[in-house]
């Protein structure tokens, strides 16, 4: 049996910009407290310096 880790996304609050590194993002923002939309802002490709790190073309 494999055991393929699914990747972390890096999630973006839509209200306070927090962001949070997990697999999907919380329902309610730790920050602000709000129930937010999240955006993942993470990077996927070399341009940008990969996985782990936050792309900056996405605002």
């Amino acid at each position: 049996m494999s055991t393929t880790a699914t990747p972390q996304g890096v999630w973006k609050c839509s209200e306070c910009g927090y962001t949070v590194t997990a697999q999907l993002p919380p329902q309610t923002c730790p920050q602000c407290k709000k129930d937010c939309e999240f955006r993942d802002v993470a990077c996927y490709t070399p341009d940008c310096g990969g996985p782990g790190n936050i792309d900056p073309r996405l605002k």
